[in-house]
């Protein structure tokens, strides 16, 4: 279907996103079967998980700004409910309860390190956090070991280490994103004076909570840990951990799809060409925002509008609320098709000539 892929077809609920190779590839034997797709040159594969249609995308490179651009382009594309990251990464030495190589990290914060203010004295870090989904975060929180624990404690050829006498185990906390490869303990110190209780480094999470935040899903990120990006920084576990990570993330769709249900989001549409007309004259809005009044709920549930963000419109004038919503994600022109479900009388306002 290549690029129509996400128009004729129903939408993923899920959106998944790795940064290397090791850890798509980690990701897609853990999931199981698969439909591949082709899109702008690269595999999308389509995965069915109790019923909960999962999508992942190309692997993304290493780096925020790489992965924020895909995850955008995904959220306008395919309109995912949530977006989840998946894949390797650098833990901190004696941080959390007892973390050893292979764990898994689950943050219950996302914090961007790199910003920072130059001044005489030097520089001042200005950090930014995120925090990821709630429902995503209380279901990785709930997932038991024999639900993704891997047979045996250590990578084949790499010698037992005294800290891998246990399988693995998944800690909880504030993970650091930016867009340095670290292998250096003094660097470490240094973030963890600010962030004392911070679990691990990274490099794609503070991307995907960005395109989260200002495109509407929820996110989590699953990372294992490969290293502890000191000296000692190699690749012995890079095969181990993103395995240890995609099975866990399996665990959490499963624990979504139960909660949720098959095919959750089956009716939520798709994105249109980029060539199609994205607004319509202002007669055409007051015409909507006034007849819509009783119905407009009914759209928002239509367009898998959040709860979150229906609870924010003002009272009384919700139709503008959607229309605004919509107009920011470039979803106007779904407008007809939509009404036609939820109220058959206004689509003739949009009708030929209806576009500025």
């Amino acid at each position: 279907m290549g690029q129509k892929l996400g128009i004729t077809e129903p939408a993923p609920d899920i959106a998944v996103f790795t940064a290397l190779p090791v850890e798509r590839q980690a990701l897609l034997d853990a999931l199981g079967p698969s439909v591949r797709y082709r899109w702008q040159g690269q595999d999308l594969n389509v995965c069915d998980v109790d019923g909960t249609r999962v999508l992942v995308l190309p692997p993304s490179g290493m780096g925020n700004v790489g992965i924020a651009a895909l995850a955008t382009r995904a959220i306008g594309v395919w309109n995912p409910a949530q977006l989840l990251l998946v894949g390797i990464a650098g833990g901190v030495r004696g941080a959390g309860d007892d973390l050893r190589l292979g764990d898994v990290l689950v943050p219950d914060q996302v914090v961007g390190y790199e910003l920072s203010k130059l001044t005489v004295e030097g520089p001042k870090p200005r950090y930014e956090t995120y925090r990821p989904d709630y429902g995503l975060l209380s279901m990785a929180g709930s997932v038991e070991p024999a639900e993704w624990l891997l047979s045996g404690t250590a990578p084949a050829g790499v010698d037992p280490l005294p800290t891998t006498s246990r399988g693995p185990k998944a800690h909880f906390g504030p993970v650091l994103s930016g867009e340095k490869v670290i292998a250096d303990d003094h660097t470490v110190d240094g973030l963890r004076t600010a962030w004392p209780k911070a679990l691990g480094v990274e490099m794609e999470s503070l991307g995907v909570a960005l395109a989260a935040y200002r495109g509407g899903p929820g996110f989590l990120m699953v990372k294992a840990v490969c290293d502890f990006a000191d000296s000692e920084k190699n690749d012995d576990w890079h095969d181990y951990a993103a395995a240890a990570a995609a099975r866990f993330s399996v665990a959490v769709l499963r624990r979504y799809a139960g909660e949720h249900g098959a095919t959750a989001g089956a009716e939520r549409p798709q994105a249109v060409p980029l060539d199609a007309p994205d607004s319509f004259p202002g007669a055409v809005k007051v015409q909507f925002c006034r007849g819509l009044v009783d119905d407009w709920e009914e759209l928002a549930d239509y367009f898998g509008i959040p709860l979150h963000t229906k609870r924010r419109f003002q009272t009384g004038n919700e139709p503008r609320g959607v229309w605004e919503w919509l107009e920011v994600r470039h979803k106007l022109p779904l407008l007809p098709q939509a009404l036609q479900e939820v109220h058959p009388d206004l689509p003739k306002f949009f009708g030929p000539g209806a576009h500025t």
